[in-house]
């Protein structure tokens, strides 16, 4: 009996993402767009345990949880702009909360 496997692969998007960021912060420099805040986090998060990562596929967002891995988080010099935007959104969407 021959069994076959089938395997579907989906294409790298990073550089997609990386273009419509770029975009939408310079239409958006505010970045108040919820779908722009997600794509960031989804950018930049640390992994799937963390509160960016959720906040990027479902749209759950713990603001002290998100705000305290965007303080921890090393990215690339031009990566700077996204986790400052996102910090922006985080902060405006926090109700008071911090």
């Amino acid at each position: 009996m021959n069994s076959s496997t089938t395997i579907t692969a989906t294409p790298d998007q990073t550089d997609k993402a990386r273009q419509l960021i770029e975009l939408g912060l310079a239409m958006d420099p505010e970045a108040r767009s919820e779908t722009l805040a997600r794509l960031i986090a989804g950018s930049v998060h640390g992994g799937t345990d963390t509160a960016l990562y959720r906040f990027a596929g479902v749209g759950e967002l713990c603001h002290e949880a998100a705000l305290a891995e965007l303080n921890s988080l090393r990215v690339p010099f031009e990566q700077e702009a996204w986790v400052d935007a996102l910090g922006r959104y985080i902060l405006a969407t926090a109700g008071g909360r911090s």
